[in-house]
């Protein structure tokens, strides 16, 4: 999937010179953390968050330091300060030149910056032109297209596969992954009831192989077989949890 495949079209936007009453409105209405702030030619040069309105004189809560350490800020450092809580308008306060994205650019990638950042909405930028907006939300219900869809008892006929079939998917889902333990594992498929064995030197490693399996067979009918096998001790741990030596 692609920004494109997700994102919101035609976003909520204000501009450089809406009040900031309005722009705190919207966000509380429509339920939303932050609003793409356009110029006067229609381009996006930042964006307002709630982050932006925190420190307020109005709330009491702007900037306060002691006379001392304000002696070792230069004054642009305080005068920057003193705009974001007492400015009137969005462009006052706003985060310029925000982070964006393309609207081809991979929707794992567009998580990715989402993560390292820590941004809650990733704006999508063409040409200069904000053209759509990428929130936790709109990833979410792509989220939920698919799993609908996955779950559909037309979809769920077609993916009927016999037990062989179905042992070589789960077999080749393993060789794809680096984690797994291929040469520690034996599956079994009989009339469609997985049972896999083997040992594993991390127990996290047991959750992950029964996630893999139903992901690829679309069942809950796995049993689990595996040992766990404690690296310093020896000792070992059956599905029951009873430990031996």
């Amino acid at each position: 999937m692609i920004a494109a495949d997700v994102m919101t079209t035609a976003p909520v936007t204000v501009n450089e010179d809406t009040p900031i009453l309005e722009v705190v409105s919207l966000l509380l209405n429509l339920q939303i953390s932050g609003l793409p702030v356009l110029d006067g030619n229609g381009k996006m040069t930042g964006i307002v968050t709630e982050g932006d309105l925190l420190r307020r004189s109005e709330l009491g809560t702007e900037i306060k330091r002691p006379h001392w350490k304000e002696l070792f800020l230069s004054p642009g450092k305080l005068a920057r300060d003193y705009v974001q809580s007492h400015a009137r308008y969005a462009g006052e306060v706003m985060t310029p030149s925000p982070l964006t994205v393309g609207p081809e650019m991979p929707l794992d990638e567009v998580i990715s910056l989402m993560e390292t950042y820590g941004i809650k909405r990733m704006p999508v930028v063409d040409d200069a032109q904000l053209v759509g907006i990428i929130t936790r939300v709109d990833i979410l219900k792509a989220l939920r297209t698919l799993l609908i869809h996955n779950r559909s008892p037309g979809n769920a006929v077609a993916n009927k596969i016999n037990d062989e079939t179905m042992k070589q998917k789960i077999i080749d889902a393993m060789e794809r992954e680096s984690w797994a333990p291929k040469n520690n594992l034996r599956i079994t498929v009989t009339h469609g009831v997985v049972d896999i064995y083997g040992t594993i030197l991390d127990e996290d490693l047991r959750a992950a192989i029964i996630t893999l399996v139903e992901e690829v067979t679309e069942t809950r009918d796995i049993r689990d077989h595996l040992v766990f096998i404690e690296p310093i001790t020896g000792l070992y741990i059956t599905p029951q949890g009873s430990p031996e030596q």
